[in-house]
């Protein structure tokens, strides 16, 4: 009797913690704040996707990218890169960069039927993973400047007298005018979330596992292949 307890508690072992995951990745949503600052020569963009006490955290700001992993908000895991460098990494393939490469007959003859093929699974994906995401809201500051007042003074306007309109809408951005010259600063926060991130990768495995999604990387390594090749 007790060496069949044994692969019994075994495989409860193994079955409970993963419907404990399973639970948590239906339940706890995950969150992302996307902000970007323009403001004179200061451009940043930073994003955040948290899920519970988990996050990420990946900004760029004067061509350097610097990424953190959090847990409950202490960085337990960082690590700066150049932008350039991780663009010039994103080409090693060998593939020139957009603008220097041109299709042969034979690559359209096959990229055509395999991007049909993909529209439907790539539907289904990009439908669950709407139904599941939810606005939550914009936040922020924009000063506008348009070198002329009146004109300045006519689209600040508009856009306070629409601002309940965008107050209903979760959409809460001050808009600054300046009359004197024309300027354009900003920093502005937009925040997401998907509800239930377990349906979100259910639909993610169902799209990698298609036979269509699996050919058209298969064709994608052929022609990349062939290229580094030439």
């Amino acid at each position: 009797m007790d060496a069949l307890l044994i692969p019994v508690f075994v495989l409860i072992s193994l079955i409970v913690p993963v419907l404990f995951l399973a639970l948590l990745l239906y339940a706890v949503p995950v969150r992302s704040a996307v902000t970007i600052v323009l403001q004179g020569k200061r451009q940043e963009q930073v994003l955040v996707i948290s899920w519970g006490i988990f996050g990420i955290r990946t900004s760029g700001a004067g061509g350097s990218r610097l990424t953190e992993i959090r847990i409950a908000d202490v960085t337990v895991l960082s690590h700066t890169g150049s932008i350039k460098q991780e663009k010039e990494a994103g080409n090693s393939t060998g593939i020139p960069e957009t603008g220097t490469w041109s299709a042969t007959y034979g690559d359209i003859c096959e990229i055509v039927p395999a991007v049909r093929k993909m529209a439907g699974p790539v539907g289904s994906f990009g439908s669950a993973f709407w139904q599941q995401s939810r606005f939550v809201g914009a936040s922020g500051t924009v000063t506008l400047g348009l070198g002329d007042p009146a004109l300045t003074g006519e689209v600040c306007g508009m856009y306070w007298a629409s601002r309940f309109v965008l107050l209903g809408s979760r959409i809460d951005i001050d808009l600054e005018p300046v009359f004197d010259r024309a300027v354009l600063e900003m920093d502005i926060t937009v925040r997401m979330k998907v509800k239930h991130p377990l349906l979100v990768l259910l639909a993610g495995f169902r799209l990698a596992w298609h036979p269509a999604i699996r050919e058209a990387l298969r064709m994608a390594l052929r022609q990349s292949h062939a290229r580094a090749m030439v």
